[in-house]
């Protein structure tokens, strides 16, 4: 079977998995603190080419190669991994007293997942539920750092550090981390990070920078990822176009090649 048939079909493989982290980015153009995916591909080890037939010379230790290198072939390439780009997005100015945004990589707002566990976001739209708990917009309780933060009162304030004034009294600091390696997260969810047990977190990072009534865009740049969605389409013809020319060739290969053919030569 012709390796290149092989290299073909693994790059429409591989477009195929960028299509669909390009689609995953558009969908979530809209979604708050949302940060695009990009594919990241592997190439399968390169092979040098020599000219097959060259005559070979005899020297004294036994013969020397003359056959001169035509160059590298390549073979094909697989997807590594779906790693998330972490530059902060544009803010929104909403007004709202319970929305937040952060200045700064690597900060995010620690939010109670059901299992009580404690999850991440760079995603800041709370609003109050029923019993005046601060949750997310999927009802998660947002942490302080004496636990989860209730609100009986009417005006809502907050400074740079997080520290939240109700009716002009203190209530809590919003319990913002900074973690120290960020490609160590994986995401829970579109806009939710969890940690890995290697990652350390600092509980109480300096230079805390939370604007109220500001929420932090999605990062996703949607005629940009319209231009790696055509880019990304015209390499998967192309790919398909190779693996159509080699299916072509092996059908000659198997058809006529070795059948006998008339020479065109009379006898008579």
């Amino acid at each position: 079977m012709p390796s290149g048939l092989y290299i073909a079909a693994s790059g429409m493989d591989a477009t195929v998995t960028r299509q669909d982290v390009i689609a995953n980015n558009l969908a979530n153009v809209s979604t708050v603190g949302f940060k695009k995916n990009q594919a990241v591909d592997i190439a399968f080890p390169t092979y040098l080419i020599a000219r097959l037939h060259d005559q070979k010379m005899k020297v004294m230790d036994g013969t020397a190669e003359l056959r001169p290198n035509i160059g590298f072939m390549g073979g094909g390439v697989i997807p590594q991994e779906i790693a998330t780009d972490y530059s902060q997005g544009s803010r929104l100015d909403t007004k709202n007293p319970l929305d937040f945004a952060l200045t700064g990589n690597g900060y995010f707002f620690s939010i109670l997942s059901p299992e009580g566990k404690t999850l991440l976001t760079r995603d800041g739209s709370f609003s109050l539920d029923s019993n005046g708990r601060l949750v997310t917009q999927d009802g998660l309780p947002v942490l302080g750092h004496n636990g989860e933060i209730y609100i009986d009162g009417s005006k809502v304030t907050a400074d740079e550090e997080g520290n939240i004034t109700v009716d002009d009294k203190a209530l809590d600091q919003l319990l913002v981390v900074k973690v120290q390696d960020e490609n160590q997260l994986y995401k829970v969810g579109h806009s939710l990070f969890q940690a890995t047990p290697k990652n350390k977190i600092d509980m109480a990072p300096d230079n805390i920078q939370v604007q109220q009534g500001f929420l932090e865009q999605s990062n996703v740049n949607s005629i940009q990822e319209m231009v790696n969605m055509i880019e990304v389409t015209r390499s998967y013809d192309l790919n398909a176009r190779m693996v159509r020319s080699y299916d072509i060739i092996m059908n000659e290969a198997a058809t006529q090649i070795g059948s006998l053919q008339p020479s065109g030569l009379s006898l008579t």
